[in-house]
């Protein structure tokens, strides 16, 4: 009897286990396993200076929640003719605090239009800000993730660096990955 046992048990651990195998390799080749080496391909747009809009939610002065919601048209070349434009906004998440109070975090969601709005790339990321300004300062990047796209750029993957520009234009470099 605890022979029969014994055998059954080895007999269903050997079956979990042969699913297990089995639902690993679906999964990674449903999510896409990559190549290591996959290529990337860059595009460059400049930014009109954003027009911004401060919505203070909570109580008066920052506080978590509090939106800045922007959008500005953009150029293949810098003041070349308006080749699409970036809808986006900038959520205070974290406050500046006694041990930081140079900093802020905010999340910025970009949404980068092309074309008759048909072409889209959508990029996110949280970084630091100054408590007393909109935007970050002249001559830094900030790298956010590209989330996705639509029409040409559908299922865009990799990374958008923004540098704002002096005059408080920004150069928008997104490296696609392939």
């Amino acid at each position: 009897m605890l022979g029969t046992f014994l055998n059954m048990n080895l007999i269903l651990t050997r079956r979990m286990t042969a699913f297990a195998v089995l639902l690993a390799s679906i999964l990674l080749t449903a999510c896409g396993l990559r190549s290591t080496n996959s290529s990337s391909e860059t595009l460059t747009v400049y930014e009109d200076a954003p027009t911004l809009t401060h919505l203070d939610l909570g109580p008066p002065g920052n506080s978590p929640g509090d939106v800045y919601h922007f959008f500005a048209p953009l150029h293949s070349s810098p003041g070349g003719p308006v080749t699409g434009e970036v809808f986006g906004s900038k959520t205070l998440f974290k406050v500046a605090t006694d041990a930081n109070p140079n900093f802020e975090k905010r999340a910025t969601l970009l949404f980068f239009t092309f074309g008759d709005r048909q072409d889209q790339i959508i990029a996110l990321g949280i970084h630091n800000y100054s408590p007393t300004a909109a935007e970050f300062n002249a001559g830094k990047s900030v790298v956010r993730a590209i989330l996705g796209g639509t029409g040409k750029y559908m299922g865009a993957r990799g990374q958008l660096a923004s540098t704002r520009n002096a005059d408080g234009s920004y150069t928008q470099v997104f490296t696609l990955l392939k």
